[in-house]
């Protein structure tokens, strides 16, 4: 798969943010080598393909044209998984038929806004009924990385994050589990034990393990599906700090944790969200010419039984620098050396 990334390698000011990344197309950003399959392939296959290539979705063909999309939330809502033998199914038998398409002109904001009103998370680019390219929220997301750090007082996880946050215990099964996250249309559950964080289980997990094994998954047990350790951060990063965050570690989502207790869970839409309704609210913001240049944002890592906890340092805390050993011994060889002289 493709990905333009070298859009924004080079660092703008503030000040001409909101214009230049209202100048910038999806054909600017789109995937353009599209993963895809046909509507008789096996389901099996599906997953092959999208735990191989690590992707969340495929457009669906038939005679070389889009007619759908399967997705990690079609294997939530859709995976049947009372009746017959899963590794029977096709993809019709879950895809997603209605297809919403855009053409290759609509910017970025734009895109934001129909996901956004739509609770989409990709765009399928079509042109003349021949597919151009596929926008996924990481591509957007990615497409404001470079503003980390520029925006004054940006907006903070602990005002964007989804604040409910859905948990089943380690001894319940998958259907369970999977049923909640249908019924609730979310694409994660945390996973309890006595009140404390020991895994997370995702969509991306269920297509992961229907490729493994089909027809065991309706009889497992959450604590032999989750993944743990489950990475966490602190309510008080900025989203743009979190998004980059996220991006370099290829994350989705990430729960927020503070003091040992759960606050909410941080998405990859809250945070596409939170941050172009910013942009677009801020549109006229200029930068103080004496603002020094942003540093990277400082945070600690714990370790807390389950969870690796990113906890964000408080400015003043960040910036006393430890003294290095090396500057520790020399201070003490330079000292042993004037008592010698003396």
């Amino acid at each position: 798969m493709f990905i333009i990334l070298g859009l924004f390698k080079k660092k703008q000011s503030l000040a001409h943010a909101y214009p230049e990344l209202r100048s910038i197309k999806v054909r600017d950003i789109m995937i353009k080598d599209v993963f895809c399959i046909h509507r008789e392939d096996m389901l099996t296959h599906a997953a092959h393909t999208m735990i191989g290539a690590h992707i969340s979705c495929l457009v669906v063909l038939e005679d070389y044209k889009p007619i759908g999309i399967i997705t990690e939330r079609d294997f939530i809502k859709k995976l049947n998984m009372v009746k017959g033998q899963p590794d029977e199914l096709i993809v019709v038998d879950i895809m997603t038929k209605k297809l919403f398409t855009v053409d290759t002109h609509l910017d970025i904001f734009e895109a934001q806004r129909i996901m956004k009103n739509h609770n989409f998370r990709k765009l399928v680019i079509v042109e003349g009924g021949e597919l151009k390219g596929i926008i996924t929220q990481t591509d957007l997301c990615r497409a404001v990385e470079h503003l980390t750090g520029l925006y004054p007082k940006a907006p903070l996880v602990r005002d964007h994050m989804t604040k409910k946050v859905l948990t089943v215990s380690t001894d319940d099964k998958f259907l369970k589990a999977k049923n909640i996250m249908s019924s609730k249309d979310v694409g994660s559950v945390i996973i309890e034990d006595k009140g404390e964080i020991r895994g997370m289980f995702t969509e991306f997990d269920i297509v992961s393990e229907f490729f493994l094994n089909p027809n065991r998954l309706k009889n497992s047990y959450m604590k032999d599906l989750m993944t743990t350790p489950v990475v966490c951060v602190t309510p008080d990063f900025d989203l743009f700090e979190v998004n980059q965050f996220m991006l370099e570690h290829n994350f989705r989502r990430l729960p927020v944790v503070s003091e040992h207790k759960i606050l909410g869970i941080i998405t990859q839409t809250d945070i596409a969200r939170g941050i172009y309704d910013y942009i677009e609210s801020h549109r006229d913001l200029v930068p103080d010419k004496k603002t020094k240049k942003p540093k990277e944002p400082k945070h600690v890592i714990k370790k807390w039984g389950s969870i690796i906890v990113y906890e964000k340092m408080p400015e003043k805390q960040a910036e006393k620098k430890p003294k290095k050993e090396s500057e520790e011994e020399s201070e003490e060889g330079s000292e042993e050396e004037s008592k010698k002289e003396k």
